[in-house]
């Protein structure tokens, strides 16, 4: 990009939004031809945004031309989108001197298929990064002359406006770039795409660049980046839309266990994964993606598990239920089976080896684990391209995959090995003492092959014997036979066809255009009638094709466009919403002219100002065509519109804010088509009685969203009355949303008259009352669509309210209640009263936590025993995590002396105290006499209170952010990139160079400062270690138990403890929690290592292992391992399986092994097959007092 030679740098340019005239027809020339010169401003803009779409870096070619062009230009600076791009060439010093101060995007490669900047460009990549608080990308290719000026930047500031980040290294695989911390600060952050990079502090950008849409990490070692961490990091990414990782094989792999918690991730669209296969199961198991529609997955050539994690993964997406067509592709390198239709899902699993029989098996195993998924498959497709590596007649592989598509009716077979496919179709399955014939793939009904060769080919007799076994089995099929065209006969010999313009494309083709572009643009269909006179007639002509408007805005001559243009629907907009300025007094006298073709209004969106409010009396006729009503009262001002203001049955959307309706009940009952009603902040002078709403809304059939808010009720009582008989009341089979805030006994008698069996989504807020009435609520969400057990509730107290939110397995709130009111003890007495009338809808509810954001000084008057009211209520509650400012009061609350053999919540198992450091001394007392209750009542409880904990020196924090500075500080190490077994320390620099002579000439010679330099600067050697070694940091670990250290087992067999030492143990705990010394008590058990059940004896552990726990032989299903017969499973592999011993030394080579060598020959060969995990035993648990 080259700076105009015209243009003086030291002119100041003012930033002025042009206004935007009304043009019409008649200030346009009548002849055919336009010349550009006589265009306004308005449209040349429109036509600059356009050509900048496609180019967006050759915008200074627009300010060459003219003096207008370039004040068009540079009056629009934000609508453009204009940057300076840095690339290839560019004199960056002189291009920021010149040009007005624009956002900066540094393009130097960034990917493969780009060229990697020259050294020429160094200096000028270095001079437009100093420009930090502008540059808004970076894409940019790392070589090493590059990075060694990167790492000698000082003084860089954040990059606080950085929003696209892609980042490729020449300089080998999986290159550690220790990335200065500028890039560390990245909330506006959208896009990150990363290849052969890894970075150290990956994790902490990940978790403060909260806006991120891409997310690429290309060719780096799955060692380095852990699932776990991984998924944490994404946890607050709302706005993330794609992930792509692609990982390269590693020998240091380690097992991790898997988290319970899931990360949800509300718009994720496409996800794509290279790798491990315990890699992928572990990342899946970590998300929950309700909208990913697009999956592609390509195994690495190892193991083949048997994908444990593959069905829930797929299980929680809706859309990938749904599939029509699959395809399966084997090839000499890898096979892959695709599942496609509805649009746009598209599931894809790929596995990278060579032998087919490994292909056919993980075409079995992922058949299996998707067979929920292919119930509604009838299109299945089958190519194979293989040269060699088939052994003629076993077809069991082929056969044992096509078992899982039932449903299919058209099957094409496509290759080499269609004759293998056609003769895996028919077979008798004999195992003594049942004989039978199974038919594959029962539903076929065409089976498409491609045409056979001479008559008594292979493939034509298989086809026969399908066809004759088929109709004798009771399900015949039809065989069609495909000729391969070839793409010259289908493309013919002709000579090419003549060039198409646009005056050749046909009226039609146009029309189509042009709903596309009115779709994103409805005002500015005005503009396609300006270019010639045939599009000015297409335009006309289809008015109701193109949807069209006519817009009255802002600054609108509405007399002067009425009259010029056709007669079209008027749309009148003049704010309506709160972010919206309102109506000038100069545009009060264009709306009324509007509004007075009432039988061409359209939609209304408008704030009243006192102004127009005034003038809207002339409006005598009813807007019979009305469709969309939205209206805002201006400064909080309570406005009751005139009688006169009424609409006709046409009305789909009635938005209303501080906007009193004279017998509003009387207008609803003519609108029928009405789908969102939402009347906020309704003043008393427009009361209406809940018995006459409900009437309103019997002929609503189509009403999806209804939300009321009063400011206040008026004191008479006439509106509480006897609830109708179940066969009167008004339903509204349409209902999805209902959001109320008012009086409880209004609610309450509202929804006695409704029944809405759809509805999905309630919020309630209820003013501070002394008596809660909600009896008819409880009934009324009963009936609805709600009536799914909610099994997760949270109460939150605040300074201003109480609420009580309804969920079901992390999912979005389908029911929120809430009370507004700032005292604690009123908040907590109101809401027990809600609750109990609320006690069957809350009977299902298992998991219950409690939240305040008050400070403890704000506890009011509030009791213990409020506090106990409340959390009666959840009698079926198992776990009960607390949090906040008030979490002393509830432990002391809970720790309350009980009056005979009540219990507070009898269900609960799990207790968690989230908040320890607010913890006092009356806090342990009630905690601990919380727990010594239940040890003694018979209900035991297992008390959570978490600490973050370093799990190499055991030192503890608070927050996970002092956590992660210790772990970097105190317990990275710096390694050798290339066999990682040289550790640098501080000062070993100099040792570390010597490594790399002797132990990596190869890599030693190619780097001057290693190989050809005595001496070197400490930079020198601090940047030559950087290039030649990687950061380890330890992955994080933070316990969540009350006390933490395991240098204390007070009993080996706990069931023969007693009252005494259970009450001495507690006092102990107390101490060392209180001192800042907490430790671990343990209290033996001997747990399973896979389902973490507990037992008393080793006898008991092995008959579970027996008894739960089956592992199976991956190949055949025939052979179950049961523990202790690990020898016979090698030998089952080595009579059985010989293909399979011979590729593994530990089966067919080796004799003596070793019995962990022997665990991991049958964790390849074998796979699991455990019903669901037993919950794991409690940290702290005794047996009811003798």
């Amino acid at each position: 990009m080259s700076p105009p030679e015209n243009l003086n740098p030291r002119v100041r340019v003012r930033y002025v939004s042009p206004p935007q005239p009304v043009i019409t027809p008649n200030d346009f020339p009548p002849r055919g031809r336009v010349i550009i010169g006589e265009l306004p401003d308005i449209v040349l803009l429109n036509i600059f945004r356009y050509y900048l779409d496609v180019s967006s870096q050759h915008w200074p070619r627009l300010v060459h031309i003219c003096r207008r062009w370039r004040c068009i230009v540079f009056n629009s600076l934000q609508t453009l989108h204009l940057q300076l791009f840095c690339t290839h060439g560019t004199p960056v010093s002189k291009t920021l001197g010149c040009w007005p101060t624009l956002p900066i995007a540094v393009r130097y490669g960034g990917y493969l298929e780009l060229d990697p900047p020259a050294p020429e460009d160094e200096d000028n990549i270095i001079a437009a990064l100093k420009q930090s608080g502008r540059v808004s990308s970076i894409s940019l290719t790392l070589t090493n002359s590059l990075l060694e000026k990167l790492s000698s930047i000082k003084g860089l500031r954040p990059f606080s406006e950085l929003e696209d980040l892609v980042l490729l290294s020449r300089l080998g695989d999986g290159m550690l770039l220790t990335l200065f911390a500028a890039f560390l600060r990245g909330p506006p952050l959208r896009r990150l795409h990363l290849t052969r990079i890894a970075l150290p502090g990956l994790l902490q950008l990940l978790h403060s660049s909260t806006n991120l849409v891409e997310f690429q990490v290309h060719e780096v070692f799955d060692s380095w980046l852990s699932p776990e961490a991984l998924t944490n990091a994404l946890s607050g990414m709302a706005q993330l839309q794609s992930l792509s990782f692609h990982f390269l094989p590693t020998m240091n792999y380690r097992f991790v266990r898997q988290s319970s918690g899931r990360v949800f991730l509300p718009v994720l669209t496409r996800l794509d994964f290279r790798g491990n296969s315990r890699c992928w199961e572990r990342l899946v198991a970590r998300i929950d993606a309700p909208r990913l529609g697009d999956i592609e997955i390509t195994i690495s050539n190892e193991d083949i598990g048997p994908f444990p994690g593959l069905r829930q993964f797929i299980s929680r997406i809706e859309i990938h239920k749904l599939h029509r067509q699959a395809r399966i592709l084997s090839s000499d390198r890898a096979i892959s089976i695709t599942l496609t239709q509805p649009a746009p899902a598209c599931l894809k699993l790929q596995l990278s080896c060579e032998p087919l029989r490994a292909q056919l098996l993980f075409m079995r195993i992922v058949c299996d684990r998707l067979s929920a998924s292919l119930l509604n498959v009838e299109d299945l497709r089958i190519s194979t391209t293989r040269q060699s590596g088939w052994v003629d007649g076993d077809y069991s592989g082929w056969r044992d995959g096509l078992n899982s598509f039932t449903s299919v009716r058209q099957f094409h077979v496509a290759g080499n090995l269609s004759t293998d496919i056609v003769r895996s179709l028919p077979f008798k399955l004999q195992i003594p003492p049942y004989y039978w014939d199974k038919t594959v793939i029962p539903s076929m009904h065409t089976l498409y092959i491609a045409q056979p060769g001479p008559w008594h080919s292979p493939l034509r007799e298989a086809v026969v014997e399908t066809m004759v076994s088929r109709r004798l089995s009771g399900h015949p099929i039809a065989v069609e036979y495909e000729r391969l065209c070839n793409i010259n006969e289908s493309c013919g010999t002709g000579p090419p066809s003549r060039q198409v313009t646009i005056e050749m494309l046909s009226d039609d083709i146009f029309l189509n255009i042009f709903r596309d572009y009115l779709d994103g643009a409805p005002r500015t269909w005005p503009t396609l009638t300006y270019v010639c006179q045939r599009w000015r007639q297409i335009v006309h002509t289809s008015p109701l094709g193109l949807n069209l408007r006519l817009y009255c805005t802002y600054r609108t001559p509405v007399l002067k466009s009425l009259d010029c243009w056709p007669t079209l629907p008027i749309v009148v907009q003049y704010g309506g919403l709160p972010d919206l300025d309102p109506p000038s007094p100069e545009d009060d006298d264009n709306i009324i002219a509007a509004l007075k073709q009432s039988d061409r209004v359209n939609a209304i969106s408008l704030t009243v100002t006192g102004s127009l409010f005034g003038k809207l009396s002339a409006i005598s006729e009813p807007c019979s065509e009305l469709e969309e009503l939205v209206l805002q009262s201006r400064d909080n001002m309570q406005l009751t519109l005139p009688s006169t203001f009424r609409w006709g049955p046409h009305l789909r959307t009635l938005h209303s804010t501080r906007i009193a309706f004279p017998s509003l009940p009387q207008l609803l009952s003519h609108s029928h088509d009405l789908v969102d009603i939402q009347l906020h902040e309704i003043p008393s002078a427009g009361y209406f009685s809940p018995e006459a709403f409900a009437n309103a809304l019997s002929g609503i059939t189509n009403l999806r969203t209804l939300s009321l808010h009063f400011l206040s009720l008026p004191s008479r009582r006439n509106y509480i009355s006897l609830p109708p008989p179940s066969g009167e009341r008004v339903v509204l089979l349409a209902l999805m949303f209902l959001k109320y805030r008012g009086t409880s006994k209004y609610l309450d008698s509202l929804v006695a008259r409704i029944d809405a069996p759809s509805l999905g989504d309630i919020d309630i807020t209820f003013f501070s009352q002394p008596t809660m009435d909600a009896s008819q609520l409880g009934r009324f969400i009963e009936r609805t669509g709600v009536q799914t057990p909610l099994s997760q509730a949270e109460v939150q107290t605040s300074g201003d309210a109480i609420s009580i939110s309804f969920t079901s397995s992390g999912t979005s709130t389908p029911l929120r209640l809430q009370i507004s009111c700032k005292q604690l003890d009123w908040q907590l007495s109101s809401m027990a009263q809600v609750c109990d009338q609320f006690s069957p809808f809350l009977s299902h509810v298992n998991h219950l936590r409690i939240n305040s954001t008050r400070s403890s000084s704000e506890q009011d008057d509030a009791d213990g025993g409020q506090w106990l009211e409340l959390i009666r209520a959840f009698g079926g509650a198992t776990d009960f995590p607390i949090a906040g400012e008030l979490t002393i009061a509830i432990l002391c609350a809970l720790g309350l002396v009980e009056d005979g053999n009540t219990i507070v919540l009898p269900s609960l198992r799990h207790l968690r105290i989230e908040n320890p450091t607010a913890m006092n001394e009356p806090s342990w007392d009630g905690l601990l006499s919380f727990i010594a209750l239940r040890l003694r009542s018979g209900h035991p409880v297992q008390v959570n209170v978490p600490f973050k904990l370093c799990h190499i020196c055991y030192a503890g924090f608070r927050e996970q952010k002092g956590l992660n500075h210790h772990l970097v500080d105190k317990h990275s190490r710096v390694l050798c990139s290339y066999c990682r077994d040289f550790e640098c320390r501080p000062g070993d620099e100099g040792l570390f160079r010597d490594h790399i002579r002797r132990t990596h000439p190869d890599v030693a010679v190619k780097d001057d400062h290693v190989w050809k330099y005595d001496s070197l600067t400490p930079d020198q050697l601090d940047s030559l270690v950087t290039r030649h070694s990687f950061l380890e940091t330890p992955e994080t670990s933070a316990s969540s138990i009350m006390v933490r250290a395991s240098h204390f087992t007070p009993n080996r067999n706990p069931m023969v403890m007693n009252d005494s030492q259970w009450d001495g143990l507690l006092p102990f705990i107390t101490l060392q929690s209180r001192s800042g010394h907490p430790v671990q008590v343990n209290v033996t058990f001997d747990q399973c290592h896979i389902c973490h059940a507990s037992f008393r004896e080793k006898e008991e552990l092995y008959r579970h292992l027996a008894d739960k726990h089956r592992r199976i032989c991956s190949y055949c299903r025939d052979f179950e391992c049961r523990p202790g017969q690990n020898r016979l499973f090698r030998d089952h592999l080595r009579r059985t399986h010989p293909e399979v011993a011979h590729d593994d030394n530990l089966v067919w080579k080796y004799y003596a092994l070793t019995p962990d060598q022997l665990d991991g020959l049958i964790t390849r060969h074998s796979f699991l097959d455990t019903p669901d995990p037993v919950a794991p035993s409690t940290t702290l648990t005794a047996p009811p007092s003798q």
